[in-house]
């Protein structure tokens, strides 16, 4: 991904950011796979000159789909924000990243908001989700937003993931994953909710996820052409709603291998 160049303009307006040593709070929004954490990276690496001590020591990031709760954002967060630091006129300050935070619930938002209005004087909050909406207008309103679309590609717009997964020569390793996936999925047959546990839990145990499943779909002859692909559309979905990867890949089992003539049209009931 490094060698890749790309989202150069927003690169750019980053750039200016520090030129004029003014950087806000940012919220970097997007869809999967769009680059969102190659640009913050590349504008912390900006904003503390490549120091990695510094990086280390001004930096924490926070994953908020690991159900962190009010009690971290009251807490330990805020220890980090209010140390001290040699802050000379706002050239220098900690930076807390926030991966997923549009996972955080309402109350944690408020929490969080909090933490925003007493530290920013000493603190930059960088925020990384896909749905900005899913955010409090009072967050919001404190961040200047930029949205990260696909980047360019050889004249496509294209995932990072699937431009990384294009790039890497299939290992006879991968080679006896998917193998091993393909026989699972489609010489055992699924007669019971407990069947699709167990092969659920064993697929998780090996290392597969969702991403690795949905490629499976088109492959299953019972599954009629367009269901795959709502099938496939419902799984995006929900995909992001779930903190769970063993349930995720229960779901996938269940309505793929056990039930795969149940009413799709009715299916977001459930």
């Amino acid at each position: 991904m490094e060698k890749l160049n790309i989202h150069q303009n927003i690169k750019k307006k980053l750039n200016s950011f520090l030129s004029k040593k003014r950087i806000p709070h940012i919220i970097f929004y997007g869809q999967y796979g769009s680059g969102k954490r190659h640009v913050l990276f590349y504008f912390l690496n900006k904003i503390y000159k490549e120091n990695k001590e510094h990086i280390k020591k001004y930096v924490i990031y926070v994953n908020c789909a690991h159900k962190q709760g009010i009690r971290f954002f009251r807490e330990e967060l805020k220890f980090f924000a209010r140390t001290h630091i040699q802050n000379n006129r706002g050239e220098f300050f900690k930076s807390i990243v926030l991966l997923n935070a549009d996972k955080l619930t309402t109350d944690t938002q408020s929490a969080l908001r909090r933490c925003i209005e007493l530290y920013s004087e000493s603190t930059r909050f960088f925020i990384i989700v896909e749905d900005k909406e899913k955010l409090l207008m009072p967050i919001l309103s404190r961040f200047c937003d930029i949205y990260i679309p696909l980047p360019l590609i050889n004249g496509e717009r294209k995932s990072l993931y699937r431009y990384n997964l294009e790039s890497i020569k299939e290992t006879l390793y991968e080679k006896e994953r998917v193998r091993w996936l393909h026989q699972k999925i489609f010489e055992k047959k699924m007669e019971s909710c407990n069947d699709c546990l167990i092969l659920s839990e064993e697929l998780y145990n090996k290392g597969y996820s969702l991403l690795d499943l949905l490629p499976t779909i088109f492959k299953i002859d019972s599954i009629k052409e367009r269901d795959k692909y709502l099938l496939k559309i419902l799984f995006h979905e929900i995909r992001v709603e779930f903190r769970n990867e063993s349930l995720l890949i229960f779901l996938f089992v269940f309505l793929v291998l056990l039930r795969p003539k149940i009413d799709l049209e009715n299916i977001n009931a459930m």
